[in-house]
């Protein structure tokens, strides 16, 4: 597990660099800097509903609303009032820089520059991918993917992310959302599923990979004692520890219960550590050796780890409280933030809590490497801000009311 033991902004994990924000107001799409210079409106009179929008060279690439598989793209500089299509055929798409990539129903998967002048200048870089498990990630210039190895069985495969070399074949099974493979240091890890066939029973079938990032030999951390679906799929991941949810089950809804199950770590090194007596929906590493977390009835806890047990627990003064979240620059983290009914808290040094004035989770997007977080604030007509680290320094952004963020670039 690692981090820096302090909460607020440390001098060397401070995020540099400006960073856009792209909002929509009054179902126009809009970007403005962090400190609140450079504002744009980049599409008008659209009624923008664009999902997935990632950003790549000279573009914003997009879906026009959720189940579209139309490709489009908006120049990021304004230059044009209206996206063009790129690619009609697009069940999945991710950028890198100055890449971009996209699956087709057939279950091919292409590259392309991202400013390239259509899509004939893409290339393909691998096929027989399992179109029933699309997502893929772009690590340190290899892929990852779900495919169909000799034609049938699903695999998690990789190969160079320019169609280079060959195949690395690294688990029969499928990692099934994007959030399934995420580097931490230097490592990737990948969540698999190696029954993906079986969607009707919660089975244990969960095996966690661990890939160095610029590629090499898999290792698997729990091949011997795979996990319960539901236990995984209801946790999270901070650093180097998965926490799963022991015991839990599906409610008459098929969300999960989290009053049923128990709070258990899985370690890089694949030992268990039990955390709390209840199930705990989301979980965060508060320096090198403290996880702060929140229960099923929505108390907040810190609790300190030693030698692969939890020596304390201290209960913050905080109810209804329901996620909690790192701010984070080059896996160091800056500052964590709790968000409850009443608002959202910023945890200090000695475990008591500040208050951010104005926020509310609904309306909080931020992204890693990126100074402060976003927000719609509340107290200003839903108005566009920024807050610093440490919770009171806020910069208003917009004079328009605000829809939603849906996107932070950082430059």
């Amino acid at each position: 597990m690692t981090g820096i033991g302090t909460f607020a902004l440390d001098k060397a994990a401070a995020a540099t660099g400006d960073a856009y924000v792209y909002y929509v107001s009054n179902s126009d799409l809009y970007r403005v800097k962090s400190d609140g210079t450079g504002a744009q409106r980049l599409l008008k009179s659209f009624n923008f509903e664009g999902t997935e929008m990632k950003p790549a060279g000279d573009y914003l690439y997009f879906a026009y609303d959720e189940g579209s598989t139309t490709l489009l793209r908006v120049p990021v500089d304004g230059s044009t009032n209206l996206p063009k299509r790129f690619f009609d055929d697009a069940i999945y798409f991710e950028t890198d820089h100055n890449f971009l990539y996209y699956m087709d129903s057939k279950g091919k998967i292409y590259r392309a520059p991202a400013n390239a002048v259509d899509k004939s200048e893409a290339k393909l870089i691998a096929d027989m991918a399992d179109t029933k498990f699309s997502s893929f990630a772009v690590v340190e210039g290899r892929i990852y993917y779900n495919a169909l190895k000799d034609g049938r069985k699903t695999w998690v495969a990789s190969k160079a992310a320019d169609g280079s070399g060959q195949v690395q074949w690294i688990a029969a099974g499928a990692f099934e959302d994007a959030s399934s493979a995420r580097v931490t240091g230097s490592t990737l890890y990948i969540v698999v599923n190696i029954k993906p066939e079986e969607v009707q029973y919660s089975t244990n079938s969960i095996v966690f990979y661990a890939i160095p990032a610029k590629g090499g030999a898999a290792k698997a951390i729990n091949a011997k004692a795979p996990l319960d679906v539901n236990a995984v799929y209801s946790g999270w991941q901070t650093n180097h520890l998965f926490l799963f949810n022991k015991g839990i089950k599906l409610d008459a809804d098929g969300d999960y219960d989290y009053s049923l199950g128990k709070g258990t770590l899985l370690t890089a090194e694949g030992k268990t550590i039990d955390l709390y007596k209840t199930s705990v929906p989301e979980v965060a590493s508060v320096g090198t050796d403290k996880l702060a977390f929140v229960d099923a009835s929505g108390h907040a806890y810190v609790s300190t780890l030693k030698n692969n047990k939890v020596v304390s627990t201290k209960t913050l003064s905080v109810t209804n409280a329901w996620y909690v979240r790192n701010l984070v620059t080059d896996n160091q983290v800056r500052a964590t933030l709790i968000f409850a009914d009443s608002g959202a808290y910023v945890l200090k040094n000695d475990l008591s809590l500040q208050k951010v004035v104005g926020v509310e989770w609904d309306y909080v997007k931020y992204k890693d490497n990126v100074s402060g977080f976003f927000y719609v604030n509340a107290g200003d007509n839903s108005r566009l801000y920024h807050m610093a680290d440490d919770g009171k320094t806020s910069t208003k952004l917009s004079e328009e009311t605000i829809d939603r963020i849906v996107l932070i670039d950082k430059q």
